[in-house]
């Protein structure tokens, strides 16, 4: 296209620009365009998309994901893991996992717009190749023991309620080290790179020649930064006189466990219905134990989703849905969350509803 040229005169009452339309092939669209359909064609045929005609729905007036809330029960992803083990190559363990698919917009990896959660299982002896990838990751062990994540040559072993968390760009592997069976939660960002796909995978076998890094076994105080221990994060929350207790993961210095991925465990006493929350974060709860229900309710009021979980079922919030859990039977329950509070925060665009206590149950 010809450059536009722009002649600037200044007098006494302000600025007059006279502009000069750049003469190129394409000046003359106007001839022949005598009607607005006609414009239009024309505008699109260009490469070009009219404002007027998308405007409102460039810029909401509320958050409207496609993504509904949902509920998958361990007894069915642990059925089919079992059965895969059976039927899936131990070459193939690491990838032995389900990914739980929202069944809204049904778009594998999603669990949430920018959050996928799985359960994997490693039989005894297995181990996964080692690898790194630009998406950070967290893993919450469910069942299981000698369960292993090694991480920057550290190896750290796992007990149920375990959180390990896997830094971005780090080497790593895991396995099973132990007699039995071993599953746990895999909670990603990948979503997130779905949407901006600048994320990068390295195999160490590709670069180094062999699968595994070489690591050594640690204590949990030797690896702070990558490990919380269930025993601890249980007694943070019952520590609290509160019927909902709420724990955040922090890194030694105080921040969150990840700039996109936030981390937090939360006990909820028997019969206690949580105060409503809606905000702007994604939500995955694994629940360590205990059982319940999410009543959980569209943005616009218009429907409400009844989630029904027990022990070691994975459910999902979506963003700006409003929601309150509660825990039926005479078990405390204790729930497992990973969000995307920290990417919200980062980019300051994290919002939350606050209720009157009129409003809560």
């Amino acid at each position: 296209m010809a450059p536009m040229a722009v002649d600037v005169a200044a007098d006494a009452v302000g600025i007059v620009v006279d502009i000069k339309l750049p003469v190129g092939k394409h000046s003359d669209t106007h001839n022949g365009i005598g009607s607005r359909s006609q414009l239009e064609q024309s505008i699109k045929d260009h490469g070009l998309t009219a404002l007027w005609n998308v405007g409102r729905n460039v810029t909401l007036p509320e958050p409207r994901t496609k993504h509904v809330p949902s509920v998958w029960r361990y007894k069915d992803t642990k059925a089919h893991l079992l059965r895969a083990a059976a039927l899936v190559p131990p070459e193939e363990a690491e990838r032995r996992a389900l990914i739980m698919i929202n069944p809204g917009p049904q778009m594998p990896p999603h669990t949430s717009d920018t959050l996928l959660s799985a359960h994997q299982l490693l039989l005894p002896g297995e181990r996964a190749l080692c690898h790194r990838h630009t998406p950070f990751a967290v893993r919450f062990l469910i069942e299981g023991h000698h369960g292993f994540t090694a991480i920057a040559g550290k190896k750290m072993y796992m007990e149920p309620g375990d959180m390990i968390i896997t830094p971005q760009w780090h080497w790593h592997d895991h396995g099973n080290d132990g007699n039995e069976n071993v599953i746990w939660l895999d909670g990603l960002n990948i979503p997130f790179f779905n949407l901006n796909p600048i994320d990068f995978l390295d195999e160490y076998k590709d670069l180094h020649g062999t699968i595994t890094h070489e690591s050594k076994v640690v204590v949990d105080e030797d690896c702070t930064e990558m490990k919380f221990p269930w025993k601890s994060t249980k007694a943070h929350l019952d520590a609290s006189d509160a019927s909902h207790a709420i724990h955040e993961y922090r890194l030694p210095d105080g921040g969150q466990v990840n700039s996109i991925i936030a981390a937090s465990a939360e006990r909820i006493l028997p019969g206690t219905i949580t105060a409503p929350r809606q905000d702007t974060c994604n939500r995955i709860y694994q629940v360590h134990s205990g059982s319940g229900t999410a009543v959980v309710t569209a943005p616009r009021g218009d429907k409400t989703f009844d989630l029904k979980w027990s022990h070691a079922d994975t459910f999902v919030i979506p963003s700006w849905y409003k929601f309150t859990i509660q825990a039926s039977g005479d078990e405390t329950a204790y729930l497992f969350t990973f969000s995307d509070l920290a990417l919200l925060e980062n980019l300051e665009i994290y919002r939350a509803n606050e209720f009157a206590e009129s409003t809560m149950p």
